[in-house]
């Protein structure tokens, strides 16, 4: 029953996406929020590159919509008996799932700046950093058995800096960041089942749904792109709500579970720091784009454009499920699966090599 509801919110927000997407790309097409052909692009005609004011749009509605079904009485009996009684702490979250919210929606507007008016590099740094401060404000701050808050609050915004532009960085072929985003959220949702985090669940519930619907028009073939807009507001929602999932409570059996999001999103960080350490390497610029990510490397063994994005979706289930055991296995068990999560990026290591030699990098 309470997978159920969650579903149908999921399925809600699937619905919203559907029908706000396409008119994101219709607004993005009348103000020039376009992705045209050229350079390293592969598409042939401009194609609209707001569709993440589509899944932002749909994400806040349900959200929205549910809070205000929430007051009808018909409903009221139909929630879960597990989660009735926790619907008087709403006010409790509010603050920190407020913040959450603030700091996704500048990210949200920092990306259709810069789809319309390409920002400098620092500006948006410096945007992402003020993103940040909300969270760490509002008390949400990664806890990790640090000595010193301090620490915590710097962590806090690196992580979100880190994750805000990995996803970013991911947003380089049809489904892919997206779809990394939806399989992320999902592993987060199970880890949050086990710990009964259900205003949580229904915040990833509704972004899966969304990032979902949102997948109809951008794979295989795109219709409308993400765009800074949606990227960089999916990776701020993916980092705070990674940030704010209690991955250890006393009598679990070691703590390991808290690298559990290092596990989730080990495919977009791997991407990421792979990427920076070759354009260093080459002395090119840091945060300009290439052709030198995992997924532009798969195509350069023979995949297609589909095929590469699919296989790194079955890397990031891999890699990311190893994470919802963690809480139950005891200190060797949790690095036995460790273990495997590294020979899984061992496996990313050595397609990778292999492409750097076919192509003469």
């Amino acid at each position: 029953m309470l997978d159920l509801f969650y579903s149908a919110i999921a399925l809600e927000s699937f619905l919203l996406s559907l029908a706000a997407v396409p008119l994101a790309r219709r607004l993005g097409m009348r103000w020039g929020l376009v992705d045209r052909p050229g350079g390293r692009k592969i598409h042939t005609h401009p194609i609209a590159r707001c569709g993440g004011l589509g899944v932002f749009a749909a994400f806040a509605l349900c959200l929205v919509l549910d809070l205000a079904l929430l007051r009808v009485e018909a409903v009221q009996r139909l929630i879960p008996a597990a989660l009735a009684p926790y619907l008087p702490n709403v006010s409790y979250v509010a603050p920190k799932l407020g913040a959450l919210f603030a700091g996704a929606s500048l990210m949200m507007l920092t990306g259709l700046a810069d789809d319309k008016y390409d920002l400098r590099p620092g500006l948006k740094l410096s945007l992402q950093i003020l993103a940040a401060l909300p969270l760490v404000f509002a008390g949400v701050t990664v806890k990790a058995f640090l000595p010193f808050p301090i620490l915590g609050a710097l962590l806090t915004i690196a992580w979100i800096v880190l994750l805000t532009n990995s996803f970013n960085f991911l947003d380089n072929m049809n489904g892919l960041s997206s779809g990394i985003a939806a399989i992320a959220l999902i592993n987060f949702y199970l880890i949050m089942r086990i710990n009964e985090q259900f205003f949580m669940m229904a915040i990833c519930a509704a972004l899966v749904g969304a990032l979902i619907g949102f997948l109809r028009y951008n794979f295989p073939r795109a219709h409308v792109f993400l765009g800074d807009s949606g990227s960089l507001f999916v990776g701020y929602m993916i980092a705070g709500i990674s940030i704010m999932i209690t991955y250890y409570d006393v009598g679990v059996p070691s703590r390991l579970p808290i690298i559990a999001p290092l596990l989730v999103l080990g495919v977009p960080l791997f991407d990421t720091i792979s990427v920076i350490y070759i354009r260093w390497r080459n002395g090119a610029p840091l945060m300009q784009g290439d052709r030198n990510h995992f997924s532009h490397r798969l195509v350069a063994l023979g995949f297609t454009p589909t095929q590469a994005v699919m296989l790194i979706w079955l890397l990031a289930i891999g890699v990311g499920i190893a994470a919802v055991n963690l809480r139950w296995l005891p200190t060797t068990g949790a690095i036995f699966t460790l273990v495997q999560a590294v020979a899984f990026f061992l496996i990313i290591y050595l397609l990778e090599r292999t492409a750097q030699k076919k192509i003469g990098q």
